[in-house]
């Protein structure tokens, strides 16, 4: 018995112990599930940025290249009459196309960034998607695992109860036995075996009786 309630009281704490280790996988887990959703809010918000600023960046290049036509369509307008003002106007049109080949070059190192950014996003999520997932389902299991831990106490305490039984059963056995054995008294026995033989000699009497009247 004493062998059988270590080993129980070991298995239950072994039982106890895998429980508190789930548990605090479980917050494990779940802090880095909260950190990668940072994550994932974080880099949209980057993504967003980075795509309004591109679209910033064409606005202005679509103006540069609107002044270019306009300051060169001035220049050739007054050439003729007005040599120095002129020359400026080809000044602020080269101005235009300097800051026209600058915003180009911004808006495809902006585009490169953005797919990056992008890529980096779709991994995240992906990452995300697959930890949750998994983390519901080891939830699950746990759930299962605890269901199973307390379906196993109760079939202890029923073990335990037929132990009760079977003891109360064998005191009872032992009680009969003494009870018979106490009520096994020589005297009583005795007269009960007298009394026996009186009444068969008396049978046999009367039988012998009816036997001379016939």
């Amino acid at each position: 018995m004493n062998l059988i309630k270590r080993l129980t009281t070991s298995f239950n704490a072994t039982l106890e112990n895998a429980v508190g280790e789930l548990e605090n996988h479980d917050a494990i887990v779940e802090a880095n599930i909260r950190k990668t959703r940072q994550a994932v809010a974080k880099t949209q918000a980057r993504l967003a940025s980075l795509q309004k600023q591109q679209l910033s960046y064409e606005s202005q290049l679509k103006q540069a290249k609107e002044q270019i036509s306009v300051w060169e369509g001035r220049a050739k307008s007054i050439a003729s009459t007005d040599e120095p003002k002129a020359l400026q106007c080809l000044s602020r049109r080269n101005q235009c196309e300097s800051e026209s080949r600058r915003l180009t070059q911004a808006i495809e190192q902006q585009s490169n960034l953005i797919i990056k950014v992008a890529d980096n996003l779709h991994a995240l999520k992906s990452k995300l998607d697959d930890m949750s997932q998994r983390h519901d389902l080891m939830r699950s299991r746990q759930s299962v695992a605890e269901v199973n831990r307390v379906a196993f106490k109760a079939d202890q305490s029923q073990a335990l109860n037929d132990t009760f039984e079977r003891w109360e059963a064998s005191v009872l056995e032992t009680e009969l036995t003494i009870t018979d054995q106490g009520s096994n008294d020589p005297l009583e026995a005795q007269f009960s075996r007298e009394e026996s033989k009186s009444e068969l000699q008396n049978q046999l009497k009367a039988l012998k009786d009816d036997q001379a009247q016939s």
